[in-house]
């Protein structure tokens, strides 16, 4: 089951990843929610490790209230995980749990996205490239062009 999870991800990295996708690279799935973020982490061999953080980054009207607390956040969440070769970046996906009454905007989907990049430079992780879904569906980059 792990293992067809990791080849969907891989499967949907964009081409311009065609060399990384090769060296099977790590997948952080990531879900975020009020106060909560639950990652799992899918490896080429099939296995896995979850890790869940709890921290006070959200309100009952938004889910990201304060980008700092949020990265924090992030890169302890990362530094649970093990970390990878040197040499070799990881790739994400970050999903949205919470309903909210319109949706991401267009600002909460730049917040995720540096925060998040804040959060593994701040746990010294490598990611390449990362999505952000609401509710599972992924926000198209043109949307906040």
């Amino acid at each position: 089951m792990n293992l067809s999870i990791y080849q969907s991800h891989l499967d949907n990295t964009p081409k311009q990843y065609r060399v990384l996708r090769l060296f099977r690279p790590p997948i952080y799935i990531i879900e975020l929610s009020n106060n909560q973020l639950i990652a799992v982490c899918y490896y080429k061999d099939g296995s896995s490790k979850r890790y869940q953080i709890n921290a006070d980054f959200s309100n009952r009207r938004m889910v990201i209230t304060d980008f700092n607390k949020f990265a924090k956040a992030l890169a302890e969440l990362l530094k649970k995980f093990p970390r990878h070769f040197l040499w070799m970046s990881a790739l994400a996906s970050i999903n949205v749990t919470e309903t909210l009454a319109d949706g991401l905007t267009n600002i909460e989907v730049k917040v995720i996205t540096e925060a998040f990049f804040v959060g593994a430079v701040q746990a010294k992780r490598r990611i390449s490239h990362s999505t952000v879904s609401y509710q599972g569906q992924i926000v198209p980059l043109e949307k906040f062009g």
